[in-house]
């Protein structure tokens, strides 16, 4: 069936392609200079009404050539080049005289802007002036309720990713502005996903300048793009946002609910949400967050994303951030000012909250020569985490040469959680050696205050600039941990141990660093770049066990043996100077860097470990036209939790041991990469290739005594390495206006070499992992949308010791979509899912297959309201089961995941504008 669509629509594409043969060409010059005219836009217009039949930049060499145009209807061609006058040409093809050549045409030069000189209805679909490309919005057709992320699909070049990532010319788009203000902030989610396409005027599209004055050796295929969206002057201010309620049936009773709301007069937004569900759902959809809770201009530190489409952002949870049943709340408010046109300012406050409950089962098999270990783990867990989070930021543009960027924040963040662990473990000798309960109560409390401050200075002349930046993170986390484990042990003679303990650890961590990175133009072949990183830290992980009184039933009993504390404060500095020296398209960059290490740990229990280290480490990188290649050597010390001389026993049947004795990692890397877009033919190909080589590597050993108890700790090994190599290819067909398909082939491939440590036997493994992947996506006037993705992946570990046995996983990823819109008001779309994982234990689903179907029906005034019918999980197939491997042993997981249930929904959209698009993964009311 699937074979018969791909061959109906390539049979589409064929007579749609074929429908319209006529053909215009021609080349320009420059009238004075005889120098040829590249990059002008060749657009032809229906004479009478003047809309856009196609479009098409002139080469290098001025040519051009405009092809699918139609017959025994009179055209205009409109002929647009950055400083040139306006060309303009009328002809009519026919069936005869299908082919027309214009021949040489002269281009004069024109001081004024060429919008001054061209009718509104003929503007150019695109205009490239210097760096900047310039698209027309109202030359590409889109509905009524599209959104910017419709919008910029049409244009040509520019890739829109089913997570909301933006690429234009093979390159990602690391902000977007409007009106040439960071008014949503900088991720490409802000508002292509809110923004209404018909508010657009123009999409410019640029270079990152603020990306490269902080890195200027970037190559241009790692330097991202950035997008000014400009309004239409009708569109000064407005309000929008959306309110909605469902609820539904499935194993229990489904609920949903929130508000989000956003004001912005000119230069002020303020934006206000709430939310609370329990299908295991974030709030919002994470472009809602960081546009319409402005999350973004504040500042995002760090950003976590999950399976089932949840995220945390800074540390604050918005729902759906693990396996199992969650309900997920949150409010919060977030204002953004700006005073002037040098000033923005911004506060935000949210408060998130989770509870969730978490089942599953594991089967794991450990090798070792003719032994099979098998451990059974049954895991019921309930946690409540609750986040709140204060932030602020300042941007100050001082001058036309310098800025300051200051962000400071505050994050609270209260867990609990309840776990109740059986296990048991045996081998293919012993059926079973032991089985432990397991029942843990966990507390902790963490406050993090942190800051960060930019100043950015470009020299004049632009022959140079300096970046400077301080940072400062205070950390403090508290953690109770209580359990109570009853274990018995089989081997020979039975024995049962019990332990009752309170284990307390207190982490108080301070950082703060300074950085600054400058350039400096020698001549035009030549350029310096020099840089110094300077971090000092500080932190004390303190560990205090206490054993159970029984009369009292309090933990009064200190536990020496089970109790340290570790103070660590120490330096690390990076000084560095490169050079580029340029000879036409080849650019060489030697480099050289000092790296000063200095950490002195004080242990309570045990001698103080001071840990010195100088190095010299030198850099390389050269660039060839689309080809690079890199060369640096980094050094990384071990975490103070690897350090820990402490072992951890809440699990008795597997302790694990901290290291004192750990000296710092020191790794190799070389990468190359072949970046090329050719945006005649609208292909883009990536190759990349890294190799990375380390000694003094961080590996974990293990202990398996008689009994089945595992001990584990982290010890230094050398000669670990890893070879990866990627190509992506991405092919873009728009067979006119309404009609656009795209491929997406690619294959990864890696070997990497590590070691198992296990009872003393050491081997040196290696791994050999490969995925190939295609993706098709198919658009037809965005009422009519099919994706299909496909990835293959194979992995095989074997070892250089027979005492353990080599291990192989398969697994097949399947994704299909489909959204149909129907007229104006209906929209039907559907998803499917599916897993095969064909190696699995038994009793652990092979196929996993999750089908998901919903319609929507748009109405009121603009389609502000929506009524939603979703059905999830309709063959009640949903499972979470995944296979692990490392090391020398096999982990399978099933894990409680939600099923079928019936859900309807309202939505109203509380906005002054019109209607947005419904329906698909890129819908803010996907599911």
């Amino acid at each position: 069936m699937r074979r018969k669509w791909i061959i109906t629509v390539l049979l589409l594409g064929v007579s749609i392609s074929s429908f319209s043969q006529g053909t215009i060409k021609g080349k320009l010059i420059d009238s004075i200079a005889k120098q040829p005219m590249s990059l002008a836009t060749i657009t032809v217009f229906r004479a009478k009404d003047t809309s856009i039949v196609t479009y098409r930049l002139s080469d290098p060499q001025g040519n051009f050539k405009v092809p699918g145009l139609p017959f025994n209807i009179p055209l205009r061609t409109v002929i647009t080049s950055s400083g040139y006058k306006v060309i303009r040409r009328s002809f009519t093809l026919t069936v005869e005289n299908a082919q027309l050549d214009f021949g040489t045409i002269g281009g004069y030069t024109d001081t004024t802007s060429l919008e001054e000189f061209l009718v509104i209805a003929e503007r150019p679909p695109v205009t490239i002036r210097k760096d900047t490309i310039e698209f027309n919005a109202a030359a590409f057709k889109t509905l009524p309720s599209a959104l910017v992320e419709d919008l910029l699909k049409k244009f040509p070049g520019v890739e829109v990713a089913a997570d909301g990532s933006i690429k234009v010319n093979g390159r990602a788009v690391n902000r977007i502005l409007v009106d040439g203000r960071d008014f949503f902030g900088g991720d490409p989610k802000i508002a292509t996903r809110n923004l209404p396409a018909d508010l657009i005027d123009k999409v410019q599209v640029m270079d990152d300048k603020e990306q490269l004055d902080r890195n200027p050796d970037l190559n241009k295929a790692e330097l991202g793009q950035v997008i000014n969206l400009k309004f239409k002057k009708s569109v000064k201010k407005g309000w929008f946002g959306k309110v909605y309620a469902g609820g539904g049936k499935g194993s229990v009773g489904h609920y949903e609910s929130g508000g989000i709301v956003n004001s912005f007069r000119d230069t002020l937004q303020v934006s206000m949400l709430g939310y609370t569900n329990n299908i295991n759902k974030a709030g919002f959809g994470y472009g809602d967050i960081i546009q319409l809770g402005g999350f973004q201009r504040s500042g995002t530190n760090s950003i976590g994303s999950f399976s089932e489409g949840g995220f945390e952002i800074n540390g604050i949870s918005f729902g759906a951030t693990g396996t199992g049943i969650q309900q997920s709340t949150g409010a919060g408010i977030n204002i953004n000012h700006d005073p002037s046109k040098k000033v923005q300012l911004n506060f935000q406050y949210f408060l998130g909250k989770i509870n969730s409950n978490y089942n599953a089962i594991s089967n794991t098999s450990q090798y070792l020569e003719d032994t099979v270990l098998k451990t059974f783990n049954n895991t019921k867990n309930t946690n409540e985490d609750i986040s709140q989070r204060f932030g602020f930021r300042l941007k100050w543009k001082i001058d036309s040469l310098s800025s300051i960027d200051f962000t400071p924040s505050f994050i609270h963040r209260n867990r609990t959680g309840i776990v109740n662990l059986y296990s048991e473990s045996g081998t293919n000798f012993d059926s079973l050696l032991n089985n432990s309960i397991n029942a843990q109560d966990k507390k902790s409390i963490e406050n993090t205050y942190e800051y960060q401050l930019n100043y950015n200075r470009t020299f004049k002349k632009k022959n140079g600039g300096l970046f400077i930046s301080h940072s400062f993170t205070l950390n403090n986390m508290n953690d109770n941990f209580q359990n109570d484990a009853f274990s018995t042990f089989f081997k020979g003679t039975i024995q049962t141990t019990e332990l009752n303990q309170l284990r307390n650890q207190s982490n108080d961590n301070l950082n703060s660093g300074l950085f600054f990175s400058g350039n400096r133009k020698i001549n035009k072949k030549a350029n310096l770049r020099f840089s110094n990183s300077f971090y000092v830290f500080k932190g004390n992980n303190i560990i205090r066990t206490y054993d159970l009184n029984p009369l009292t039933g309090q933990y009064e009993f200190l536990n020496a043996g089970l109790s340290n504390g570790l103070e660590r404060n120490g330096l690390n500095n990076i000084a560095g100077l490169t050079s580029d020296l340029s000879i036409k398209k080849l650019t060489i960059s030697p480099g050289l860097q000092w790296q000063k290490l200095d950490i002195i740990n004080k242990y309570e229990n045990n001698l103080a470990v001071k840990q010195k280290y100088d190095y010299i480490l030198p850099t390389l990188g050269v660039r060839w036209k689309s080809l690079s290649f890199n060369y640096r050597i980094l050094v990384q010390a071990p975490t103070s939790t690897d350090l820990s001389p402490v072992v951890d026993n809440s699990n008795p049947l597997y302790q694990i041991l901290g290291n004192p004795d750990l000296v710092p990692t020191k790794r190799h890397s070389f990468n190359g990469r072949f970046f090329r877009y050719i945006d005649k033919r609208l292909i883009n190909l990536d190759l990349f290739s890294s190799f990375n080589y380390s000694t003094d590597a961080i590996i974990r050993e293990r202990f398996v005594t008689p009994d089945g108890v595992q001990i584990t700790r982290p010890v230094n090994v050398d000669d670990v390495f890893r070879w990866y190599i990627s190509t992506s290819f991405s092919k873009q067909y728009k067979f006119s206006n309404n009609w656009k398909l795209e491929i997406r082939p690619s294959i990864n491939y890696n070997i990497g070499r590590n070691f198992v440590i296990v009872n003393g036997v050491k081997s040196a493994s290696k791994t050999r992992s490969g995925d190939a992947s295609i993706s098709f996506s198919f658009n037809w006037n965005d009422i009519f949308e099919f994706s299909q993705d496909y990835m293959f992946n194979k992995s095989h570990t074997d070892y250089q010791s027979t005492k353990f046995r080599d291990l192989n996983v398969i697994t097949h990823y399947a994704n299909t979509e489909v959204v149909v819109r129907i007229r104006k008001n209906w929209v039907w779309e559907s998803t499917i899912n599916y897993r095969h994982n064909p190696q699995v234990s038994p009793g652990i689903a092979t196929d996993i297959f999750r089908w998901n179907s919903g319609v929507n029906f748009l109405f009121l005034k603009e389609q502000k309201g929506q009524l939603k019918l979703f059905l999830f999980d309709i063959l009640k197939q949903n499972s979470n089961s995944y296979r692990i491997v490392n090391e020398n042993y096999v982990q399978d997981v099933n894990a409680i995941a939600l099923t079928r249930y019936i859900m309807l929904t309202f939505t109203y959209n509380l906005r002054d504008f019109k209607g947005r698009k419904v329906g698909g993964s890129n819908s803010l009311f996907s599911f």
